[in-house]
């Protein structure tokens, strides 16, 4: 199937915007083409031999071979999205200032620069991204870490039946079931092809559900909580629905 994809403005978030938002915790500016709730997408193997494929992690658990490159990047889908990947200046100068805290209902909180989130066993997965204005993108190559085996990580209580996720600056939230949240396909995404996200699409990690439509799938997280009870996220305050459950007849097999 021919990836379904609308026009999308040749558009950046610019370096200074980021370092505001990590360094005075600035109020994210939702909305317009470059933040709008589906702007994000899915991406594919990156190529890497020891990669682990879309099916599972990487079992060599460690960040060797993922490039940080700038420019396009080596996948296609940097030329469909008219977005960059973070050159290695940005790159230094927005991680300086952010972490990612998984913490709430759990026996082990944690606090994670950018290097140790790579450094965890790495997940690549090749999955369609569907928007809940109608288009989709197939076959997105995305890279990062399993959301249930971060969820391991921090401890997370057995009795908590929910994760909250939280966006650099507090007002984007969203918010999942904890059966959805440990679905293996749930990704942490800090990657693309091999290459860093660019701003534009979350950076430094965003979360990836891909049976879900897009806007769940919340970007510039910085903390991720463990709970006993959902929160009205940001796009649910709109009226979208809580669940965000893409139609069956848009789910192709072995893409979500």
């Amino acid at each position: 199937m021919k990836p379904r994809q609308p026009p999308i403005a040749q558009s950046t978030v610019e370096r200074r915007t980021v370092l505001g938002w990590l360094g005075n915790a600035t109020v994210l500016a939702l909305g317009g083409d470059v933040l709008s709730a589906c702007l994000g997408t899915n991406t594919a193997n990156s190529g890497r031999p020891d990669a682990a494929g879309e099916d599972g992690p990487d079992e060599a658990g460690d960040a060797q071979g993922f490039d940080f490159q700038p420019g396009s990047g080596r996948d296609p889908i940097f030329t469909d999205w008219y977005e960059n990947t973070v050159d290695a200046q940005n790159l230094v100068d927005i991680l300086a200032g952010w972490t990612l805290t998984v913490n709430g209902m759990t026996s082990n909180p944690l606090s994670l620069g950018f290097a140790d989130l790579i450094a965890l066993a790495r997940q690549d997965q090749v999955t369609d991204f569907h928007c809940v204005e109608g288009w989709s993108v197939d076959d997105v190559p995305w890279n990062g870490v399993s959301l249930a085996s971060m969820l391991d990580l921090a401890g997370a209580d057995p009795s908590a039946t929910y994760v909250s996720f939280y966006s650099v600056g507090g007002e984007y939230t969203e918010s999942l079931p904890i059966s959805v949240a440990r679905e293996p396909r749930t990704l942490l995404g800090y990657g693309v092809g091999g290459s860093t996200l660019p701003l534009a699409h979350g950076f430094p990690v965003r979360l990836v559900v891909p049976r879900l439509y897009g806007y769940k799938s919340a970007k510039y997280l910085s903390r991720i909580e463990v709970t006993d009870h959902a929160i009205t996220g940001y796009w649910e305050q709109y009226g979208y629905s809580y669940d965000a459950e893409v139609p069956a007849s848009l789910l192709r097999p072995g893409k979500y």
